[in-house]
């Protein structure tokens, strides 16, 4: 989320509560007609009502075909029915014998006055709290709310009671209402619309296909996950959604001699071996992968491709499989997101750089894809693995791709990340452009 969204966070709740707190004050005086009964009056209508907040509170709609985003907007929508209601219901009670004194009529106020609003209202802020990885979550939720509950209750005491009419109140916190569901969508434009598509466990985590709409303009994705770790994404045609394995494809695309064979470390997803195919059809092209289910679940999910048969697969974890291979390669790519970390940063033994080495020769490139940066910090930690992969190689560059928001990653979770990737080049070999698309290059740090 923007940071300057982010600070409009609390607002939302904040109207929500002061929504809630007029519509239950409201209430309890219109329907507290008389000194005889008070008592026991006010106790039924603060459980019934408080008891309706907590309701709306506890209880979760079924999973939506838009996630969390979806269940936002209905929980606006349904607030602002009900307030829309209440009003009416209020107007009503001015007109001479519209029954407001029957039982009927005030189970009927009961109701509409205070408890569907304040069931409504619950409903929102619970689903405010369940918004996953935000700044609107817990606490956070909680006390804007209370405090706009407080302010709803002195407003309605000495400014509505005393000379509003009902249904203008009622029509006031719709009011309020609707800007707050305008800011909250407003701030709801960095998150993505997410639909899970399939699921299955795995030895190494769970494995998740889904489709996101995410950006603005909205764009399209579908996205391949394995433990909470990105391991391949597509757009509506096809295309590589990790800038990382597009700027790749680009950089070969641009040289004058495609390499004569590329190994993928962690290309299950197989998108980049599709394309790379594609692009050269007569460079071979060897994946390794960890699992067998992840390429199944990869081939059901992004764009059909027939030549799957024409490319090697290999299976088990990804390090101790290239040390077994006794081939080179002109170019090997390795997704970190499938190796193993130590920290944050993927674990890299010096047999497992002196493998790499062998792999790629003398006049190879290494390609280490799939970082995600959100800080100075972590490029800084980028440094290290740069320095450390110097040790083995002449020349290692890291590209640092533009700052997206959070709605146009595709990576599970909140934040503003951008994507990184290291290439590192034998004595022979030579690099690549220092401008990619989406990714320009990081000049080393001066000791």
């Amino acid at each position: 989320m923007r940071e300057g969204r982010s600070r409009w966070a609390a607002l939302p709740p904040f109207l929500a509560g002061a929504a809630a707190a007029t519509a239950a004050e409201f209430s309890a005086g219109l329907l507290l007609f008389s000194e005889e009964g008070f008592l026991p009056a006010l106790t039924l209508i603060l459980t019934v009502e408080t008891a309706a907040l907590g309701l709306g509170l506890w209880t979760r709609p079924p999973a939506l075909p838009g996630g969390e985003v979806e269940e936002l907007r209905r929980g606006w929508l349904f607030s602002l029915v009900a307030f829309a209601l209440a009003s009416v219901f209020s107007a009503a009670l001015v007109f001479p014998g519209n029954g407001s004194r029957t039982g009927i009529g005030q189970g009927l106020g009961l109701a509409l006055l205070g408890s569907l609003p304040l069931f409504a209202v619950g409903s929102l802020l619970g689903a405010m709290g369940r918004w996953k990885g935000s700044e609107m979550a817990g606490v956070e939720v909680g006390a804007p709310s209370v405090l706009g509950g407080a302010l709803g209750f002195l407003l309605t005491g000495t400014i509505f009671l005393p000379s509003t009419a009902p249904c203008i109140a009622f029509l006031i916190c719709l009011v309020a209402l609707s800007g707050g569901a305008l800011l909250h969508g407003w701030i709801l434009d960095d998150r993505p619309v997410v639909l899970l598509r399939e699921s299955h466990p795995s030895s190494v985590g769970e494995q998740r296909v889904e489709d996101r709409v995410i950006g603005n303009p909205p764009r399209e994705l579908r996205v391949l996950t394995e433990g909470g770790r990105l391991r391949g994404a597509e757009d509506g045609q096809g295309g590589p959604a990790r800038e990382w394995e597009g700027a790749v494809l680009a950089a070969l695309r641009g040289e004058a001699t495609a390499p004569d064979r590329v190994l993928y470390l962690g290309g299950g997803s197989g998108t980049l071996a599709r394309l790379l195919r594609e692009t050269f059809p007569e460079v071979p092209v060897h994946l390794v992968e960890r699992t067998r289910e992840l390429v199944e679940l990869a081939r059901r999910s992004f764009k059909r491709w027939d030549g799957w048969d024409s490319v090697e697969l290999r299976f088990g974890e990804l390090l101790s499989v290239l040390r077994s291979l006794r081939a080179t390669y002109p170019l090997v790519l390795v997704d970190v997101e499938a190796l193993p970390f130590l920290g944050r940063l993927p674990f890299l033994e010096d047999k497992d750089w002196s493998a790499l080495r062998d792999a790629t020769g003398a006049n190879g490139l290494l390609v280490l894809g799939g970082f995600r940066t959100v800080s100075g910090e972590a490029v800084e930690i980028l440094e290290v693995l740069r320095a450390r992969g110097l040790e083995c190689y002449h020349r290692g560059d890291l590209y640092l791709g533009e700052l997206p928001s959070a709605a146009d990653n595709p990576a599970p979770g909140p934040g503003r990340e951008r994507e990184a990737f290291l290439l590192f080049c034998g004595a022979e070999a030579g690099g690549w452009s220092p401008v990619l698309p989406g990714f320009r290059y990081s000049p080393p740090r001066e000791a």
